[in-house]
């Protein structure tokens, strides 16, 4: 095992009695272990390291760690600082009856922020990068290093880690499983939210009190104690609040009583573990005896069985708003806590589902019609990554709420006044007006572009997402209504490119996002701005005029250089592509830019030509510039579309 030495250095103690106190500490928490060389070719794997656990518990059992500064592996190698402070999830009363779990979050000075549990049952830490990435850390074998770690005692011992992307995590495997079983309760009335343009999320500071029990199945999967299992709550609760806190400035707190419903045997507590529909009565009924109803405004139940099923906007609802359930055989990791609890506790906050399939477990009377706003399973939390056959978009839910999810769960927060509620230290980023309506050809690629501003100077993040709603569809199909392209991460850059731009370059067709390919009077495209304020984010969401789109009879296309043939600098060369009638009305694209790219097409910093005739030809100067990726983008002028040669060529 090769030693790579890690120092967490505690910074400045903060009081606010007191002057800042500063300490040094060197102590090595990590090494790297020399991984087979076939895992090293396999960057997607992650990065195999070894934390010791002692160390590390004994860094946080200091007095405090408000501004303690940890730093922690990044995946590809090298590390990243982290300052620390708690984060809420556990009430004071809580925390001093189990000094034992230790939950945190954390920001660097790139504004990525972090959320890290360190308990009986190990350590974990979730980091969402700035530019919508999001990397982890955690035990190599999460699940079987649950049980043990508690069962050893978390004070000692050396354990293997791994650091990786989310990327990297495998699909959740039981698609099968929970056909027909995870849906939200429709018997509950269901919240009616229409579209909103620069709807703004966020503006209060919502605290809610969560009353989480646990199966006596599910705190056996982290050795059976009630410390253990609470361990496990607040490591899936503390993931959940980094998501709830940056997209609705929303945290849920813990009952102080929470442990009284962690039980630990399965023969005696009063819960059906396997039945999700039955827990759902089961827990309303016993949260409102052992926590008393007026003591918390949401509740929930962990399982590891019955699926996820939970009533719809049922939060601060007295009669209902227990009626959440998430069971699953191995309730741990990130796709438990995202696409299951999250995902749930989405329902209880008034979101429906968003996905626009209806094949295997998007069937079964689980669509929202009113919601369906993602092409195929969908991506986001309230979709159905991984479990729609054919319609899968991918493995696992990405971690953000779509912007119809903002606008319904946003709307349940504003008719309910449970919790507490203070107006938020930060203001919410300001979207430049969206007024050009554009009409483009079909079979086109083209982009969209927002700028926004931000008076608090918060690292800014961008999602532009399809808006249409339309018939129950099969992924990559344009019956000229439903929505054909897919929601992605939130970006640091406010441009998207369709199709996106690695497949643009590729020739390739990615499942869930293609070009419109007939008619359509209106494609609807809504921006959302997060400004990713730590301890409470804001966002703000608008809405693109709608874009008409005309199937001409070809699309508008470079022709040449389309080849991987060779300019030479400084000579003339000629630039031809397919008008494809974009010349007349409605389209009246009249003239166009020319633009060449000696990077493979990942940015276009040569103008070549500029606002000349939309005729299919330009002669063009060479550049003085020798490149083996060139390639050439003839734009619209005025306008969002465009194509780029297919291939690249040479300039020498």
């Amino acid at each position: 095992m090769q030693i790579q030495r890690l120092a967490a250095v505690i910074g400045a103690l903060l009081s606010l009695a007191a002057p800042s106190v500063v300490f040094a500490a060197d102590t090595s928490f990590w090494s790297d272990i020399d991984a087979p060389a076939a895992a090293k070719a396999d960057a997607a794997a992650g990065r195999s390291i070894a934390l010791d656990v002692g160390a590390l518990r004994r860094f946080v059992d200091l007095e405090s760690t408000r501004g303690a500064s940890l730093a922690l592996p990044l995946p590809e190698g090298g590390f990243a600082e982290f300052v620390l402070e708690d984060s809420g999830t556990l009430p004071a009363e809580l925390a001093a009856k189990y000094p034992e779990i230790r939950s945190l979050k954390g920001i660097d000075a790139d504004g990525n922020q972090v959320r890290i549990d360190i308990s009986p049952i190990g350590f974990q830490a979730m980091v969402f990068a700035h530019d919508g990435g999001i990397w982890l850390v955690q035990p190599q074998d999460l699940e079987a290093n649950a049980a043990s770690a508690s069962k050893l005692g978390f004070d000692t011992g050396v354990h293997a880690y791994r650091s990786l992307r989310r990327e990297a995590l495998g699909s959740r495997g039981f698609q099968c499983s929970v056909e027909g079983e995870h849906r939200h309760d429709d018997g509950l009335p269901a919240l009616k939210a229409g579209p909103a343009i620069d709807t703004v999320t966020g503006s209060q500071r919502r605290t809610l009190r969560v009353a989480i029990a646990a199966t006596g199945e599910y705190t056996a999967v982290f050795g059976g104690t009630v410390s253990a299992g609470l361990a496990a709550i607040t490591t899936a609760l503390n993931r959940v609040n980094q998501i709830y806190e940056r997209d609705f400035n929303v945290r849920m707190t813990l009952v102080p009583n929470n442990n009284l419903i962690v039980y630990t045997n399965a023969s005696t507590d009063p819960y059906s573990n396997g039945n999700g529909p039955t827990m759902l009565g089961q827990n309303q009924t016993n949260l409102t005896s052992r926590i008393g109803s007026a003591n918390y405004d949401i509740g929930h139940v962990f399982s590891t069985g019955g699926g996820g099923v939970a009533g719809l906007g049922v939060i601060c609802s007295s009669g209902s708003k227990a009626r959440g359930v998430t069971g699953q055989s191995n309730p741990v990791g990130d796709p438990f806590y995202i696409d299951y609890v999250a995902h749930e506790m989405g329902h209880q906050f008034g979101g429906n589902h968003t996905f626009n399939s209806s094949t295997g477990s998007c069937g079964g009377g689980n669509r929202s019609a009113s919601s369906a706003y993602e092409t195929g399973s969908g991506a986001t939390i309230m979709a159905y990554a991984g479990i729609c056959g054919s319609d899968d978009l991918q493995p696992n839910s990405d971690a953000y709420f779509h912007a119809r999810s903002l606008d319904e769960i946003g709307a349940r927060l504003a008719a309910t006044t449970c919790g507490t509620s203070s107006t938020a230290p930060n203001t919410a980023p300001v979207i430049a007006p969206l007024n050009t309506a554009y009409v483009i050809p079909a079979k086109t690629p083209f982009e969209l572009t927002a700028s926004a501003t931000d008076a608090d100077g918060d690292a800014l993040s961008y999602t532009w997402e399809e808006y249409d709603l339309g018939a129950a569809t099969a992924v990559n199909v344009d019956n000229g209504s439903s929505p054909i392209a897919r929601s992605f991460n939130p970006s640091s850059s406010g441009t998207r490119t369709f199709p996106r731009l690695s497949n643009l370059l590729a020739n390739t067709t990615a499942k869930g996002e293609i070009l419109p390919q007939v008619n359509r009077t209106a494609l609807k495209f809504r921006v959302t701005v997060r400004d990713n304020h730590a301890g409470g984010g804001a966002s703000v969401s608008a809405d693109l005029p709608a874009i008409r789109v005309v199937a001409t009879a070809a699309p508008f296309a470079v022709t040449a250089p389309n080849t991987a043939l060779t300019w030479t600098r400084n000579a003339s060369a000629t630039v031809t592509w397919n008008v494809g009638g974009t010349t007349a009305a409605p389209i009246s694209c009249a003239a166009v830019d020319i633009a060449l790219s000696t990077d493979g097409g990942n940015t276009f910093a040569t103008t070549l030509a500029s606002n000349v005739a939309n005729s299919g030809s330009r002669s063009v100067t060479v550049p003085n510039t020798a490149s083996s990726q060139a390639r050439v983008r003839v734009k619209c002028r005025n306008n969002i579309f465009f194509d780029v040669s297919n291939v690249n060529f040479s300039i020498n």
